[in-house]
């Protein structure tokens, strides 16, 4: 089956790219994403990330709009089933040329369809047209913070830790890692990659920070964890840090 031949206006025709995933899919790969982020085997495919990137900038090229659309109205029908069709979706909105108020208004339906970190992580890197909307995705970002959805709170800190740390966004993202509350694994996670990612780029401004927070303990220590797993944290400074660590 050739891509280019697909406009994706009917079920017919994503029937038939359904059909045609599964007939590329590698099942040692799938075996291994199971494990990796942790969800049933029946949910996947078996498409690795680059073939499915590649997918992604050929539709979104092609009839992106149609693909998204028609998406949407599976999805609504309960008809969309696999963690492969979800990242697609993801990459064709950050693929597509569409407006950046089509894209918000799409990102909001992505992000109300994640179901596990590897489907927010892996689309929030292809959203580079927020470098040229910065500002005013910074708007929506936080426009979000008040919500307690947990995959809804990743998103957010993982397009901060992607495209924010810089200097004039470090004091915001400190606040925002302290404003956002959650119990769950994946959001904590998330706040301590983030942290560690800051300290990186801000060592003295992170450092002050995490001695006088009041983030919980478990995500404190893991962004210090974190900070000394980095290559890019000099020796000296790995112990610097371990100084902070809580019991």
């Amino acid at each position: 089956m050739e891509i280019e031949s697909l406009i994706f206006k009917t079920e017919k025709e994503y029937k038939e790219f359904l059909d045609y995933l599964f007939s590329i899919r590698d099942v040692e790969y799938k075996n291994f994403n199971k494990k990796i982020i942790g969800i049933d085997e029946d949910m996947l495919i078996g498409i690795r990330t680059p073939i499915l990137r590649n997918l992604g900038k050929k539709i979104a090229k092609i009839s992106g709009e149609n693909f998204l659309n028609l998406f949407e109205k599976l999805f609504t029908k309960k008809k969309i089933k696999y963690h492969e069709e979800k990242v697609l979706y993801g990459f064709i909105i950050g693929y597509s040329k569409i407006n950046f108020e089509e894209r918000l208004k799409r990102i909001d339906f992505f992000i109300n369809i994640i179901d596990n970190w590897a489907v927010c992580d892996i689309v929030d890197s292809t959203f580079k047209f927020i470098n040229k909307n910065k500002e005013d995705f910074y708007r929506y970002l936080t426009s979000k913070l008040s919500t307690t959805n947990p995959w809804e709170q990743r998103f957010v800190l993982v397009i901060l830790l992607a495209y924010y740390i810089e200097e004039k966004y470090l004091k915001d993202i400190f606040k925002i890692c302290e404003r956002i509350k959650s119990e769950e694994y994946y959001v904590n996670m998330a706040k301590a990659w983030l942290l560690s990612v800051c300290y990186v780029k801000f060592k003295n401004e992170t450092y002050k920070f995490l001695e006088k927070t009041n983030l919980d303990n478990w995500t404190v220590n893991k962004a210090i964890q974190k900070t000394r797993e980095s290559l890019r944290v000099t020796k000296e400074d790995k112990e610097k840090i371990l100084v902070l660590k809580r019991k």
